[in-house]
């Protein structure tokens, strides 16, 4: 369970983006602004949250990231990214970048030119600092701090200065999210089933190390003041020092005596609550904010929600009135690239990389007789978060792993609003892909070939349209497309489909 938590921290924060504004450190950044798609308009807008005004109307063809400190980046019509300032949306302030991070409240970021290292770019789009070649990639920032990752494949932490605060001493390094602690992996881990993790200050100073065998945290970052996390068949709450503490936000008690078929803590600490398929939200104190009227609501700053109906969406307050009259159909709340990559790879080695996922019988740890439950410590306990997909999706370095299952991961009760996992569902295939946008249009063909040339190692033949197979009828396809190279295995030859092999 450590070891996939501590590799699904970047995917956390793509779920945790879509509540963030104001100084409460509940929230990751401050929000302001929201991309949406209007009713009517395929093309892109921002809305101002508190104002419920339109600023930006119907600009863009692709979703806009989410908008800190009035920045943000668009991915333009040739794959790279330009940026944008909100208050002069009409021309990119700098552009072309191949790979690029979400702005923090300081007003920078993290990007790379194709072809070129990363660097810490302001939002006049200017260099800050460009970070060593060997940087490899770096996340965003987050409370100041951004972790970074070298060729040896070790991760430390940078400031917004680009000036190196942690040296890449880690195996794994999650952010410091919503506290000044963050979570480390050691370097030195003490087998596959133990691992030993410490909480580290900004300046890198470790405030405890524990292990697996004693804490799993069921998250990776530090959230009211505690780190959660199993101990035996209990759970408890670490503080910064590792010492168990109560729980800070133990009032569940009234709420759960409201009758609610569901609910869920905002970062503010209210409660999004669900009855007869209606949802609303109470405090604490299970006193109604916002009447149970809605098909859905979304924290965005914890002043302001997105509130669901029908196919409608629209801003409301904490009090459930609205804020301005702009009706929208889409909105795009979360970070889509969590990390920055350099513009160039060593082809080689992303071929060798990708080669030790695999072999005969498995692939990233799943075999033809693998099952949800078996992986059960990927996915958490909310099952809803999963309702009507059949897909795990887990970071791994620059890689993307999906673990693609032969039914629904969860499913949605057919008399109720709750969700229930699959635990006896299989995994069909797990697709590998490495987006090499940022890199020469030559990278992908490259890998490509070279993964290609030396499956025989991997004891995988050439079978028929681009399909190599195994003596124990796995199979394995290769191809790319838009700047992304796929490696998919099935666990069943006779379920494998050819992959088309496009050009940028």
């Amino acid at each position: 369970m450590m070891k996939y938590l501590s590799r699904i921290a970047f995917a956390a924060i793509v779920i945790l983006l879509s509540a963030c504004s104001g100084s409460d450190t509940t929230y990751q950044y401050k929000t302001q602004y929201l991309p949406v798609q209007l009713e009517g308009s395929e093309k892109w807008s921002i809305l101002d949250v508190n104002s419920g005004e339109v600023v930006v109307k119907d600009a863009f063809d692709e979703a806009p990231s989410p908008v800190v400190a009035g920045m943000f980046y668009v991915r333009n019509s040739e794959g790279s990214y330009d940026i944008y300032d909100v208050n002069n949306a009409a021309q990119p302030v700098a552009g072309h970048f191949g790979s690029v991070t979400s702005f923090c409240d300081e007003g920078v970021t993290v990007a790379s030119k194709i072809g070129g290292p990363l660097c810490v770019i302001n939002h006049k789009g200017e260099i800050v600092k460009q970070l060593p070649k060997e940087i490899s990639q770096c996340s965003m920032f987050s409370r100041g701090m951004a972790a970074f990752q070298n060729d040896n494949g070790l991760w430390g932490y940078i400031n917004t200065s680009g000036d190196t605060i942690v040296p890449a001493n880690y195996s794994s390094a999650n952010l410091f999210l919503y506290n000044d602690y963050a979570l480390v992996i050691d370097e030195n881990q003490q087998g596959d089933s133990v691992v030993s993790f410490s909480v580290i200050d900004k300046n890198g100073k470790i405030m405890f190390t524990a292990s697996s065998n004693e804490y799993q945290p069921v998250q990776p970052y530090y959230i009211n003041g505690v780190l959660p996390a199993v101990k035996g068949d209990s759970l408890v709450c670490l503080n910064e020092d590792g010492k168990e503490v109560a729980n800070p936000i133990d009032d569940k008690d009234k709420i759960e005596k409201g009758g609610y078929a569901d609910f869920s803590r905002t970062p503010s600490g209210d409660y999004i609550v669900i009855k007869d398929k209606k949802t609303g939200m109470v405090d604490k104190d299970n006193k109604v904010l916002i009447p149970i009227e809605h098909d859905n609501l979304i924290d965005i700053n914890g002043e302001r929600l997105i509130a669901v109906d029908g196919d409608t969406y629209h801003i409301i307050d904490r009090k459930g009135q609205p804020v301005g009259n702009v009706k929208f159909k889409n909105a795009h709340v979360s970070e889509d690239n969590p990390y920055a990559t350099r513009g160039f790879i060593d082809t080689d080695l992303a071929a060798a990389s990708l080669m030790m996922m695999f072999d005969e019988t498995s692939c990233c740890g799943a075999n033809a007789n693998t099952t949800l439950m078996d992986m059960n410590s990927m996915v958490g306990t909310d099952a809803r978060l999963y309702a009507g997909s059949n897909t795990l999706i887990l970071p791994q370095g620059p890689y993307i792993i999906q673990y693609v299952f032969d039914r629904e991961v969860a499913s949605v009760n057919a008399d109720s609003t709750n969700a229930e996992f699959n635990y006896d569902a299989k995994v069909k295939c797990v697709i590998m892909s490495l987006n090499v946008n940022h890199c020469p249009a030559s990278t992908e063909p490259a890998i490509v070939n070279k993964v290609e040339s030396r499956l025989g190692t991997k004891g995988f033949v050439f079978a028929r349209d681009g399909i190599f197979c195994s003596d124990y009828l796995t199979a394995l396809t290769l191809g790319y497309d838009k700047g992304v190279v796929n490696a998919i295995y099935y666990m069943r030859f006779n379920e494998s489909v050819p992959q088309d092999k496009n050009k940028r």
